[in-house]
């Protein structure tokens, strides 16, 4: 029996994705990334078109939970994870509902990123931190922005002759600043350089990034 569509789910357009003819189309596995929204960084100004209810934890928990729920992929990325939030709910969910997760946030803020996946399909094999600021040094000056990056390489399950033995995935939450487009290419440059050490480690392994 089909599981009843959320509202919250029913306006969503999805993006038709082009058929491959390869080893992964035989292991098609679902993906998702959700910005969650840190509820400390929630400010009324900054959301003139959300009415004051939508915006608190107490009604966007049920409503981030029932799409959660109704598409239940096999492997998610989250951003703005704030750390209460983490604990008293998306890492209880995720362990009811059959996953793994890891999670890894800056010291200086109260929200991080995660990466998680359904144990029936992956395995995790290994997973790098990726600094921001602390690596940002090697593209030429430091970055005080705080922000983070998650790699995590992951085998499948359900091996197939002549396919990759599992995938990187990588998740990261950019400088947010519309000005901030040089920081950005900093931070992309940063990541790019820490998943092409990962793939060093893990040839052949496909990328989500």
């Amino acid at each position: 029996m089909a599981r009843a569509v959320p509202a919250a789910c029913r306006e969503r357009r999805w993006l038709p994705v082009a058929e491959r003819a390869d080893a992964l189309t035989e292991r098609a596995f679902t993906v998702m990334s959700y910005n969650v929204l840190c509820q400390k960084l929630v400010q009324r100004h900054l959301f003139p078109y959300a009415s004051k209810s939508s915006l608190k934890w107490k009604g966007r928990r049920p409503l981030l939970l029932d799409e959660l729920s109704h598409l239940k992929p096999d492997l998610m990325c989250l951003q703005e994870v704030y750390t209460k939030n983490w604990d008293d709910t998306f890492s209880m969910w995720f362990q009811r509902e059959g996953y793994e997760a890891k999670r890894f946030q800056s010291r200086a803020k109260s929200h991080g990123v995660s990466i998680s996946w359904k144990k029936t399909r992956f395995t995790a094999v290994d997973e790098k931190q990726v600094n921001m600021d602390r690596t940002a040094e090697a593209c030429g000056e430091p970055l005080e922005t705080d922000n983070v990056a998650l790699i995590v390489v992951l085998r499948f399950a359900d091996p197939v002759l002549g396919g990759p033995p599992g995938i990187i995935v990588s998740n990261t939450h950019l400088f947010w600043h519309p000005a901030a487009c040089y920081e950005r290419l900093q931070q992309q440059l940063v990541l790019a350089r820490a998943l092409s050490e990962v793939q060093g480690k893990y040839p052949g392994h496909p990328v989500i990034a």
